[in-house]
């Protein structure tokens, strides 16, 4: 090989070692880098509540993502991740809101972007979280003075989005296929943004298998849905949106039917049923 072949070659792989570490340093930035935001510890000083933040918002104005750590002296009772939908601000001491009782904490975590949502973490590891209809622990800016003057007691349940009562209705049929049959136990989960929901099919130590709703088909037949696996941190989070796809599935709203489409890669084309179903090539 002739010198400047070698010189070439040299080049390239330095280049390629640069990006790579310039790749990884933005990832763990974006993505994997955790700090400490707050603390606050019980009145009895037993227990300590962290407020982490886990990579930075997402691009332009999204959401920010991070984690509520509970402890019990050194040792960890429970790690719950959070969003905070606060128009592409981090996360900061302001978003919350801490109380603390005999059996658990209660913490309120508010943003510009979303209604209230109170986490409770009880002593025993057992999580809760509820979406309220405050805004900041008051009433919701979302609707007006005569709204919530004229609402009735017995007026029926809102919808938090538009078409929410069509995207649950495809979690619990393909949580009825997945297990041949729906487990009484199933619960639909939201996040800040009024979009975004989860659906948790199975949890271990290691490792936690869920469904997320993606978006509507492009011949609007179907809602689509992904299948995912993530492992979990040492101190036993899980980032949902990190996640290892084991498949996408099609929920057919005139039929109900669910259909599989074998994908494990965005980039897969997927079984013919699917691609026919969801008018996708």
């Amino acid at each position: 090989m002739s010198r400047t072949v070698k010189s070439v070659a040299a080049v390239c792989a330095i280049a390629v070692a640069l990006a790579a570490a310039l790749f990884g340093c933005l990832f763990y930035m974006t993505r994997g880098k955790t700090e400490t935001v707050d603390t606050v510890q019980s009145s009895d000083a037993a227990y300590e509540l962290t407020l982490q933040s886990v990579g930075a918002p997402d691009w332009p104005f999204g959401s920010a993502y991070g984690r509520l750590v509970l402890r019990e002296g050194n040792r960890l009772i429970s790690s719950t991740r959070i969003e905070i939908a606060n128009d592409g601000a981090p996360i900061t001491e302001d978003v919350w809101n801490v109380s603390w009782y005999g059996d658990r904490v209660e913490i309120l975590l508010s943003g510009e972007e979303q209604f209230d949502e109170l986490v409770t973490l009880y002593f025993d590891g057992q999580t809760e979280s509820q979406r309220l209809d405050t805004h900041f622990g008051r009433e919701s800016w979302y609707r007006s003075a005569e709204e919530n003057a004229g609402e009735a007691e017995d007026e029926p349940e809102q919808e938090l989005f538009p078409g929410q009562w069509q995207i649950e209705a495809g979690y619990f049929a393909i949580c009825a296929f997945f297990f041949d049959g729906l487990p009484e136990d199933i619960e639909v989960s939201y996040g800040a943004a009024e979009s975004s929901s989860m659906c948790l099919l199975s949890e271990t130590e290691d490792v936690a298998e869920y469904l997320v709703y993606d978006r509507e088909s492009q011949n609007g037949q179907c809602g689509l849905y992904v299948y995912y696996q993530s492992e979990k941190d040492g101190d036993g989070a899980w980032d949902c949106g990190d996640g290892t796809i084991l498949d996408i599935y099609a929920y057919v709203h005139e039929t109900g039917a669910v259909v599989s489409s074998g994908k494990t890669q965005w980039t897969d084309t997927g079984s013919d049923a699917y691609r026919e179903a969801a008018g996708e090539d």
